[in-house]
């Protein structure tokens, strides 16, 4: 499993190379490492919070993060960036205006 720390550290990161290298079971601050394209078990986006956007979940369908349909051939970093998924508690909780 490939955990990515959103919005912390806590020195367990490593780089994009090594981790192309390592190509599973690792924790990064790369996002490039949240597709569907990539051999690793699955994908978490972590922040410290506590919340979780998982990849595999994301592709179950099952209506946690999104009512659309996502398939593999999604590119899911893009959707994720643009604030496309519904997280309980959502990772890109906007600050308010005052």
């Amino acid at each position: 499993m490939i955990k990515i720390h959103y919005d912390f550290k806590d020195g367990s990161e490593i780089s994009y190379k090594e981790g192309m290298d390592l190509k599973d079971g690792f924790n990064t601050h790369c996002l490039d490492f949240f597709t569907t394209d990539n051999e690793a078990e699955d994908v978490l986006i972590m922040s410290k919070n506590g919340k979780t956007l998982s990849r595999n979940e994301l592709l179950e369908n099952n209506g946690k993060y999104t009512l659309k349909e996502i398939r593999k051939e999604h590119n899911i970093l893009k959707m994720f960036k643009a604030n496309s998924f519904e997280i309980i508690g959502n990772i890109h909780e906007k600050p308010e205006l005052k």
